[in-house]
């Protein structure tokens, strides 16, 4: 009798988990529907009501196949029901129908690669023979995080500034500013747009973001304002030139963290400030852990508190560090003092 109990608590215990990996898998399943979706058009037609038959007939497929489809879509939160339309039509949910639209550059396509990029990494983690590769994915993540310049990002970026008003009056003032880790021009095109006097200079080390980055300075008509330097900003040598700086901390491996502030900080006129920004993790543990995961597999740290960016920061030499609260995330502030970081004294 015991041997039968010890049994079936072990068949139950099985069946959990098995009903758990079929949660999992749901998710994913929804993923390989939209992309599906976006190869087919369905999405671009769903911009609009349609019916399920007109569906069906984008690519073929029966009815009710179409049909079946949709209730996924429905279910999931991707699709609602068009109000007042008869027959019954579809059309995207108010989310997915701003990210078909693509405001401000953030896209369903570039959502997508960068969520099979993460996969493709974590899908890496378990295997010694894979080397950390940084361009494997950098315009991927680039794209990801490097929204256009548009009246929108600005009011974003915006929010932000007017937390920090000595930065934001240099920025008015012309600044220069440099940019370490400039990505595709998120931060520092809005930025540039934001304020006609600006001077920039934009540092990233990846080739072919790089490329696009002069495309999109082109496109925003900020060019002539902007400096492009195809480098690794560990190897900067300039010396006491810029009123203020923004280092995209989140995307540089921790061997290069310290020397890279250290060349910012000699780029730095004295009394000059530097911008960092804390990247939130998500609420919920698992995600959490699947980010860490992913950033590791990358090369890079995990979510760096305020609190830490403070302090590294302060070991790095800056001075009047402080954590800023901001309606869109919080700041980490420094400024170049005129002495020299302890660490660097011989």
């Amino acid at each position: 009798m015991g041997h039968t109990k010890s049994e079936f608590e072990a068949l139950h215990a099985a069946l959990d988990a098995r009903a758990r990996l079929r949660q999992w898998a749901e998710g994913a399943q929804v993923l390989d529907l939209l992309r599906a979706a976006a190869a087919t058009g369905w999405l671009e037609a769903l911009t609009r009501p349609v019916t399920v038959e007109h569906l069906a007939g984008i690519d073929g497929i029966s009815t009710e196949r179409a049909r079946r489809v949709v209730e996924v879509f429905l279910a999931a939160g991707v699709v609602r029901e068009a109000e007042a339309a008869a027959p019954a039509a579809f059309v995207l949910a108010e989310g997915f129908a701003a990210l078909q639209a693509g405001p401000s550059g953030i896209r369903t396509d570039i959502a997508l690669d960068a969520v099979g990029a993460a996969g493709d990494r974590v899908r890496s983690a378990l295997s010694s023979s894979i080397r950390y590769d940084w361009r494997e994915d950098a315009l991927v993540v680039a794209r990801d995080w490097g929204m256009l310049p548009s009246d929108a990002s600005r009011a974003l970026f915006g929010m932000a500034y007017a937390e920090v008003p000595d930065y934001r009056d240099r920025l008015a003032a012309g600044g220069p500013l440099l940019d370490v880790g400039s990505g595709v021009g998120g931060a520092l095109l809005s930025t540039l747009t934001a304020y006609p006097a600006l001077r920039a200079v934009g540092v990233e080390r990846a080739g072919d973001v790089v490329k696009e980055l002069r495309e999109r300075a082109e496109d925003a008509g900020v060019d002539s304002r902007l400096e492009i330097r195809h480098t690794d900003a560990q190897e900067l040598d300039d010396e006491a030139v810029y009123s203020v700086c923004y280092w995209a901390q989140a995307f540089f491996p921790q061997h290069t963290r310290e020397t890279t502030l250290a060349a910012i900080r000699r780029a730095l006129a004295p009394g000059g400030l530097l911008l960092v920004q804390e990247l939130a993790p998500p609420a919920d543990d698992l995600c959490s852990f699947l980010d860490a995961l992913v950033a590791d597999c990358r090369g890079v740290p995990p979510v760096v508190s305020a609190e830490d960016l403070a302090a590294e920061l302060r070991t790095g030499g800056f001075t009047d560090v402080q954590v800023v609260p901001t309606p869109v995330g919080r700041l980490v502030l420094g400024r170049r003092g005129r002495g020299v970081p302890d660490q660097r004294r011989i």
